[in-house]
């Protein structure tokens, strides 16, 4: 890069990287269609040979496969969690990550069955994030540092990256970018899974109201929104999806945060984000109409009422999965 993200200028850089040219290899995702044709007729396999063809490209390598995924967990905390817009607390974020990291908890089940490195980076959660309908979430050199901060996702030259986020109110600050990023009313974006009650929803809406309120004329600029709106672990999505996009690697999206993540790359450059899949969509309304902004169709349609990594760590097997065909052909390697 030109200059290092914490100099006066620290968005420049970020928007550097989204705009710079990166091809997949067509070649590689032509071969993969080319052997499918060879197993079966023409659309056997569905999504699968969309999606395998898809990871050969941004690996670019031939035959497609998965030898070291990582599922990247970023875990915030937000100054909107006590004011009624969540069923969780920051305090519950804190038994969430004691549950990864000890093993006990589904996803780590998950990871550890399926042999994925699950990672679990802990953004500041001693002290949240203002409340986003009073003051901006970030300074902008905070934010940039912690888009930097996602590059960390990459360390160990993963194949394949999952992302999730963990935290409370996290739903309602994606909901707030959502707005920034594509217009519509609150009530739109706020839409949540069925769990969540009426009253909960109503302080939603007026929270990210009141949010947009506060930061009008700040909003037009994705990485401005991103600073104004979003939380930290939003920002560290932004950085894993720029930083593997320059080293060739696939990424995964899990729920409605991760998915808006991509959506302020998106918003820099549609280009920015052609590795990038959805992994599964939710019950949450505003999660499938985010991924319909960003034409992204996703492997499955789980129907989990949240993120929170479980749908891109199933995706990863998932993928897994489909590039198994592959062991067999010539110059697979084991």
């Amino acid at each position: 890069m030109s200059q290092s993200l914490d100099q006066a200028a620290p968005f420049d850089d970020v928007r550097d990287l989204a705009i710079r040219e990166m091809d997949p290899d067509q070649g590689s995702a032509d071969r993969v269609y080319r052997a499918l044709l060879g197993m079966g007729r023409e659309g056997d396999f569905g999504k699968l040979a969309d999606a395998t063809a898809w990871l050969s490209a941004w690996q670019k390598r031939y035959p497609p496969r998965i030898d070291s995924p990582t599922l990247a967990i970023f875990a915030g905390a937000h100054g909107l969690a006590g004011h009624g817009v969540s069923l969780s607390s920051n305090d519950g974020t804190r038994d969430k990550i004691d549950g990864l990291r000890d093993g006990s908890a589904p996803l780590a089940l998950i990871a550890a069955q399926s042999e994925v490195n699950l990672r679990i980076f802990e953004l500041a959660l001693e002290q949240p994030t203002p409340n986003i309908a009073q003051e901006a979430a970030m300074t902008e050199r905070e934010c940039a540092a912690t888009i930097a901060f996602g590059f960390e996702a990459l360390e160990g030259d993963p194949d394949l990256i999952g992302l999730g986020v963990l935290g409370a109110g996290i739903g309602t600050a994606a909901a707030a970018l959502a707005c920034a990023l594509y217009g519509g009313a609150p009530e739109y974006w706020v839409r949540p899974g069925p769990q969540i009650p009426d009253e909960m929803v109503a302080q939603r809406i007026d929270l990210v109201t009141e949010a947009l309120r506060v930061h009008r004329g700040h909003l037009s600029d994705p990485l401005e929104a991103l600073r104004c709106l979003g939380g930290r672990e939003i920002a560290a999505c932004v950085g894993t999806i720029l930083a593997a996009r320059l080293h060739g690697i696939p990424v995964l999206l899990d729920g409605f945060a991760t998915t808006v993540a991509a959506g302020v790359v998106h918003a820099m450059n549609p280009r920015a984000i052609e590795h990038v899949r959805a992994a599964h969509v939710t019950r949450r309304p505003a999660h499938q109409a985010a991924l319909e902004r960003l034409g992204l169709t996703p492997l499955l349609p789980l129907e989990f009422n949240t993120g929170g990594g479980l749908g891109s760590g199933i995706g990863i097997s998932l993928l897994r999965t489909a590039c198994a065909p592959f062991l067999g052909v010539q110059g697979a390697v084991g």
